[in-house]
């Protein structure tokens, strides 16, 4: 089987591993390589992933983080591999993370690149052997502080039946990448993805919905009744997001009083996979602009979040008041 790609560059085979690819979409060297050292990464994940519970790898640590959140054994294990692994990268000057307070500064000797990532989300689905993920957004050094406009790349990593890389760049669209354990390798499977006009599916922790506010819960009536949408939510926004990417409808987390800035964070959970949709068709907003516009002041700031297919995120848009 072979895999349609643009003019000028040579057959992509369902065979073709992730650097094979980005080598045959004659993606910058340095590139190639922070990318072989996250799928690096994410095996090693996966990998303690299947055997955790024989381990005894799941559970709290009895720590809780910047968040503010219980830290789930795993939770310190992927942040650890993703940070022992790009520690070691010519290329990186800056890694931010979910799990640390502060953002990590590398020498910047030949190094260009920021990765910021959430090790796992979805960490309360590890304890029932649910569907969970990893998120990294890649940035230039000197812009881990702009606007998800100034993101190089982004992907996830869902760690579900298959483990699937899955991989956003501007020029290239967005592209799925299988994990095949017998080799070890990641290997092609599709893409360039593009996200439905429109979906039959919503999802959100309607637990928070008496304090969302009158434009959310008019968006949310219309989804039920004027379409209608199922309801489809995991608690894992890497496995809800995946589901809207692939089949199309909207995922969201407003604010409400608990979270009156939003819960998820802009930089390394909401950002990347915004960036994502937009590369796909896609589109995601906070309940006030755009989320790839929106300024950050900190590392760890948070951000409603809104995403989908546009015909539902257009939807919403105009309902502002």
């Amino acid at each position: 089987m072979t895999v349609d790609v643009d003019p000028g560059v040579d057959v992509v085979h369902a065979e073709t591993t992730l650097p094979e690819y980005l080598a045959l979409m004659r993606q910058p060297v340095d590139f190639r390589a922070l990318m072989r050292q996250v799928a690096f990464a994410a095996k090693r994940v996966a990998a303690e992933l299947r055997v955790a519970g024989l381990r005894g790898m799941l559970g709290s640590t009895g720590q809780i983080n910047v968040q503010g959140e219980t830290v789930q054994q795993l939770d310190s294990y992927a942040n650890a591999t993703f940070v022992n692994n790009l520690l070691r990268s010519p290329v990186v000057s800056d890694l931010v993370s979910e799990e640390m307070p502060e953002g990590l500064h590398l020498a910047r000797h030949k190094r260009e690149y920021a990765l910021l990532f959430d090790p796992i989300d979805g960490s309360s689905n590890l304890d029932v052997n649910l569907s969970i993920g990893s998120i990294f957004s890649v940035r230039s050094s000197d812009d881990v502080l702009t606007t998800g406009r100034c993101q190089l790349a982004a992907g996830y990593v869902l760690y579900g039946p298959a483990t699937l890389f899955v991989l956003a760049m501007r020029e290239l669209g967005v592209h799925f990448f299988t994990l095949d354990p017998t080799i070890g390798e990641f290997l092609y499977w599709r893409g360039p993805v593009t996200m439905p006009e429109k979906g039959s599916s919503w999802g959100a922790n309607e637990v928070h919905s008496a304090s969302w506010s009158r434009r959310v819960s008019n968006f949310v009536s219309w989804l039920k009744d004027a379409t209608p949408h199922s309801t489809r939510y995991s608690g894992a926004l890497v496995a809800d997001f995946h589901r809207i990417l692939c089949n199309g409808g909207v995922y969201m987390y407003p604010s409400d009083s608990t979270y009156p800035n939003g819960k998820l964070r802009l930089l390394y959970e909401a950002a990347p996979l915004a960036f994502i949709a937009d590369c796909a068709g896609g589109r995601a907003v906070s309940e006030e602009q755009d989320i790839l516009e929106i300024q950050p002041e900190a590392i760890h700031e948070r951000t409603p979040f809104i995403i989908g297919s546009r015909t539902e995120i257009e939807h919403f848009l105009p309902a502002r008041s």
